[in-house]
């Protein structure tokens, strides 16, 4: 009778020791299948809402290492700022779907009334400074592709404009009906210098710039109407003005108001000259979009050396473990579980085999003493465990991922108490999300999917094999001779 077959009977025959083997790895298994499960689940989420935040990028001071530095350490401290030659370097990397590189300023105007929605600003009118004035180098404009705002009429701008900073202009539909503007029209932005020396705000010097209308735009809300807190209203209508009174432009049309500003403040305060040394190259804000959320990190790791000192890449997806807090926690302790669950099943399953050889002493060497060699008893002994352990496993394939979605909804339930969870919205720099807190406990889901029941298995499978091979060390030491006097 070959090994094969007398593993079988030996199931079969030993039903007693086959069904307690058998409950100790169902159980053993439960536990590891429930970690897989929790972080298989996890991981998914983590990619499934970096991928909801988007693949943008971009430079920026590191303020929170600048609010460390001492007295001293600010008194030698130059403010870092990024070329433009190396922010064009940057963009040139292969990680780099698109990009674009932009300069704001703020105007007023003498004929043009901003959008103030639901607020009552009428105590600012005077010298009001409403209007933000976008610069843009990317034609398409970056915040249209990436959905932050919507073209609703006319065209972007074209690529001779972007050069040439063409004096042309993208508002938004309320502002323009607002003040009854359409497409084709020409609106005047008046560029304010004031003199804050006497201690009253005059004047000092003013120009007006005019600007064709070639577009209009709608600014995508990260929140639906009714959705947020009464408290945070006034937020959302500030932002929502602020992005409806938002002017869109070519960058040479702000660069010239920003030299403009520069020129007269250096008129009205001569001695702070040196800081306008470098002229408005430093003030440039870029912006990166990937190709996947996957280059984040090396794209991060190969620009940082390019970079200045106090300056990194902040990027959308950073916005992750912000929001991500019970998700993440979770995953921290169902890791804890799994590392836990391996180990005892190691020992526990090592255990139990052993005894059971031993028990079987005189029954192995009977096998050597006829002749039959070590390498087939040994696996006779490996077709038993793992037969009784592949139904083990199968059995806990089902039950450890019911565990893992009741266990999750303990620890998801808990961590909201304990931590206060915040299901706002939230805003990481130069990047806007709609993606909340609830939105990530949404996208968490306990599935029985092909890559849960592939790692399940080989880790299970594994475990036991490798829980195996010490008790087979017994065998190989057996003296048949010995055993049968």
């Amino acid at each position: 009778m070959n090994f094969f077959k007398r593993g079988l009977l030996s199931i079969t025959r030993k039903k007693g020791k086959s069904l307690i083997l058998l409950a100790i790895i169902f159980i053993l298994g439960n536990l590891i299948a429930g970690g897989i499960s929790i972080q298989q689940a996890t991981s998914n989420v983590e990619q499934t809402i970096k991928e909801r935040l988007g693949t943008s990028a971009t430079l920026q001071p590191d303020h929170e290492a600048m609010n460390q530095m001492s007295e001293e350490e600010w008194m030698d401290f130059e403010y870092p700022t990024v070329s433009l030659d190396l922010i064009q370097q940057v963009g040139q990397l292969n990680y780099v779907k698109y990009y674009d590189y932009s300069i704001s300023t703020y105007l007023g105007s003498d004929n043009l009334d901003s959008y103030q929605g639901d607020m009552d600003m009428d105590m600012y009118e005077s010298h009001s400074m409403d209007f933000r004035l976008k610069g843009t180098n990317y034609a398409p404009v970056m915040d249209f592709e990436e959905g932050n705002a919507q073209l609703l009429e006319g065209r972007v701008f074209n690529d001779e404009e972007i050069t040439n900073g063409t004096p042309v202009a993208i508002i938004s539909k309320n502002l323009a009906e607002h003040n009854q503007v359409a497409i084709g029209d020409t609106i005047a932005l008046t560029n304010i210098i004031l003199d804050y020396e006497s201690g009253d705000e005059e004047v000092y010097d003013s120009r007006d710039t005019a600007l064709e209308v070639i577009g209009l735009f709608d600014p995508i809300s990260s929140v639906e109407e009714g959705e947020e807190s009464n408290q945070d209203r006034g937020m959302w209508d500030f932002m929502d003005m602020e992005a409806q009174n938002t002017v869109y432009v070519p960058n040479g049309v702000v660069a010239e108001e920003f030299e403009f500003q520069i020129e007269k403040m250096i008129e009205l305060y001569p001695e702070d000259a040196m800081y306008y040394e470098d002229g408005i190259d430093g003030y440039y804000t870029p912006q990166y979009v990937l190709h996947s959320v996957d280059d984040v990190e090396a794209f991060s790791e190969e620009v940082q050396p390019l970079l200045p000192d106090m300056y990194l890449v902040r990027s959308a997806v950073d916005q992750y473990d912000n929001i991500a807090g019970p998700i993440q926690s979770m995953s921290k302790q169902s890791n804890y579980v799994l590392i836990a669950s391996i180990i005892a099943s190691v020992l526990i399953i090592g255990l139990v085999v052993l005894l059971f050889l031993r028990d079987r002493k005189r029954e192995l060497g009977i096998y050597l003493s006829l002749g039959e060699s070590r390498g087939r008893v040994v696996s006779q002994i490996l077709i038993e465990v793992m037969l009784i352990a592949l139904i083990g496993i199968a059995l806990s394939l089902f039950s450890g991922n019911l565990l893992a979605s009741s266990v999750s909804d303990t620890l998801i339930a808990n961590d909201e108490q304990n931590q206060g969870f915040d299901d706002g919205f939230y805003y990481y720099d130069e990047f806007e999300t709609n993606v909340s807190s609830n939105d990530v406990l949404d996208s968490y889901e306990v599935q029985l999917s092909t890559t849960y029941i592939v790692w399940f298995l080989v880790v299970g499978l594994l475990t036991v094999l490798l829980s195996t091979v010490i008790p087979l060390l017994y065998i190989v030491r057996l003296n048949p001779k010995k055993i049968l006097m």
